[in-house]
């Protein structure tokens, strides 16, 4: 009997004396009517709000299921049964230059990097990255922007938006999705003949007085995002900009200053992310995002809560505080330790989450890590982030944020492994979920009041034989019935033991990417959690290719989503 074999063998043994309990989702695997190489779940339908209330364990409560309604996770194959629709794109390569950020990379400010060509691509991962194999990474994104470089006014198509089975916008290049406001309505942007980024929510948005726009979510009429100077990809300021329904945007000033920086070549940038109108408050409006402050020449790019100053409907520019988060600005005892920040989601308590890439100069444990991390009250001046730790979110790991819903259920990825990524190989990353500070305890306990990665909770029961040919990659968005938006590996027939790192067909078939929603399983007696085991092997893969999206899935790619460095 070969070694391999015997692991595998072994594996399986192992996992067969476990308990027989359940998992805590189902998957389910989302087809869409689109055609790519790789299918990314970008977006969730948001619950009833009624529900909250009614119902507020959502989705885990049995009552919901009736074989009619959103909660009804008994398809094995088919989506069609759940209410809740799943946006989401594809990618036939990397696309190199983000078709969300205002700038590449969320740093490049001084478009320095994307002038220089392939170049720029491999300085970028050299100073900011760290990693040993930068001439493959800045290979594999420069390939993927030169694609649309050289695509003209229409380039080749690489990003297909889709909602559930069907197509979205499917005349349009390059279209992404950032948020679901319903089943039939969208928000995001996509490459038009004039611009490379237009954004939309049920109609194309006004680009104000630039010629670039982008959107992120919507709440009541108002739609936020941010407008661009020009049209194409370089030499561009920004400002984080909101809509009124179909009115001209407003577009809020930087921190400081109201110099762009074109003047040192380094320009001033913001950005909207998300929103909330605070019912508590006489419908006070909070946005979040990152805005630049001027710090003599610089325009740093730091994680910002925009605070309505008096609630209502005014919303002109006069009528913002722009509330740098501390703990996620870019300079820190006077050390440049943040090259970047931003906060992504915002929900109904007023608890907010973000991000802030360490500068490459200022590595923390072997990683210039992607720090993920929490507002616990964004209403105040002084808005305060505390990076998540313990458990799972050990010292010096990255990641990159998801979403919070109003159950301060926190979504995302997170490194799985704590080698050294500065002068090494990324780590490999996978989905978490986080019931932080939950408002229901009896749906904290469900999670045992702790941080998870997701995979060990798509285990176990009658649906391990199922669930055993995904591995989450990513949670993009979540609900507050608890379905998730994500984005798997697909061995399709299941992985050779339901180990975390088992391989598929023993390291000779290839892994697809592919949409996903997670569903919380009602029963109380048919969920519990069962943690994946490791093989801990040494396997070696013989003849069969990861493909570009289990490469890019373990590290090489690291643009797709919202919450992008």
């Amino acid at each position: 009997m070969s070694s391999k074999l015997q692991l595998t063998t072994l594996a399986v043994l192992v996992s067969a004396a476990l308990p027989a309990q359940a998992a805590l989702y189902k998957v389910v695997e989302v087809t869409p009517g689109v055609s790519g190489s790789e299918y990314y779940g970008t977006a969730i339908q948001p619950s009833d709000k009624a529900l909250n209330t009614s119902n507020p364990l959502g989705c885990f409560d049995p009552t919901l299921v009736d074989g009619s309604n959103s909660c009804d996770a008994s398809a094995e194959n088919s989506s069609s049964s759940l209410f809740f629709a799943l946006a989401g794109e594809t990618r036939n390569w990397a696309e190199g230059v983000s078709y969300r950020e205002e700038v590449a990379f969320a740093i490049d400010n001084s478009f320095d990097y994307i002038e220089d060509g392939y170049d720029g691509f491999e300085d970028y991962c050299f100073f900011q990255l760290g990693y040993s194999t930068c001439e493959y990474w800045a290979s594999n994104q420069w390939n993927g922007w030169y694609k649309e470089l050289n695509g003209g006014t229409t380039p080749p198509n690489n990003s297909a938006a889709f909602i559930e089975a069907a197509s979205f916008k499917s005349s349009e290049v390059n279209v992404i999705i950032n948020s679901l406001v319903s089943a039939a309505e969208a928000i995001g942007n996509y490459h038009s003949s004039t611009t490379r980024n237009q954004a939309f929510n049920s109609a194309d948005l006004a680009n104000g007085t630039g010629k670039q726009s982008r959107a992120w979510a919507k709440e009541d009429t108002y739609t936020v995002g941010s407008i661009s100077s020009g049209a194409g990809h370089i030499n561009n300021f920004s400002k984080a900009a909101i809509w009124d329904g179909s009115n001209a945007p407003i577009e809020l000033d930087w921190k400081n200053t109201s110099d762009n920086g074109s003047g040192n070549d380094i320009y001033a940038q913001g950005s909207a992310r998300d929103l909330i109108i605070d019912a508590n408050d006489s419908e006070r409006m909070y946005i979040v995002g990152y805005n630049s402050t001027a710090d003599g020449d610089s325009r740093l790019m730091q994680a910002t809560i925009f605070k309505q100053k008096t609630p209502g409907t005014d919303i002109s520019k006069s009528n913002w505080d722009s509330n740098t988060v501390v703990n996620a600005q870019a300079e820190i005892g006077g050390d440049f330790i943040h090259s970047n920040s931003v906060v992504t989601n915002i929900n109904e308590n007023l608890v907010a989450v973000g991000q802030a890439k360490r500068s490459g100069s200022y590595p923390q444990n072997g990683a210039v890590a992607n720090r993920l991390f929490v507002i616990s009250d964004a209403s105040s001046s002084t808005p305060s982030a505390s990076f998540l730790s313990g458990g799972i979110f050990f010292a010096g790991a990255g990641g990159e944020m998801g979403g919070i819903n109003n159950f301060n259920e926190i979504v995302g990825r997170i490194d799985i492994e704590n080698n050294r990524e500065y002068e090494g190989k990324q780590r490999r990353q996978r989905a978490f979920i986080y019931p932080y500070a939950p408002t229901e305890a009896t749906r904290g306990a469900i999670f045992q009041n702790k941080a998870w990665i997701i995979d060990n909770l798509t285990n176990g029961g009658s649906l391990s034989s199922h669930n055993n040919q995904y591995r989450i990659y990513d949670a993009s968005d979540i609900n507050d019935a608890g379905v998730i938006s994500a984005t798997a590996l697909k061995c399709a027939g299941g992985y050779d033991s339901v180990a975390s790192d088992s391989y598929c067909g023993n390291g000779s078939t290839n892994e697809t990417v592919v949409a996903v929603k997670l569903v919380p399983i009602s029963d109380p007696a048919e969920r519990s959690i069962e943690s994946r085991p490791l093989e801990n092997s040494t396997i070696e893969r013989q003849g069969g290719s990861l493909g570009f999206g289990a490469m890019t899935l373990l590290g090489l790619f690291g643009f797709m989503r919202k919450r992008i460095k």
